[in-house]
């Protein structure tokens, strides 16, 4: 479990997944998700410990408004 711990972590720092989380649609973005689709352990790991593929935008926008 430390190492899904470990890869999950990393998922969370690495700028190409980031940007495929942040950025679906761009062309990086795009690249990131054909990535992830063909199997990256690292981003499946994060989706196990994280429990969300990706994090939603709205989500983030309602919680800042609501403070």
């Amino acid at each position: 479990m430390e190492m899904k711990k470990f890869l999950a972590g990393w998922n969370k720092i690495c700028p190409g997944c980031n940007i495929g989380r942040k950025y679906p649609d761009s062309f990086i973005g795009k690249k990131v998700r054909k990535h992830w689709e063909k199997g990256c352990i690292s981003h499946n790991a994060y989706v196990e410990v994280y429990g969300s593929a990706e994090p939603s935008p709205k989500d983030n926008s309602e919680k800042s408004s609501d403070k």
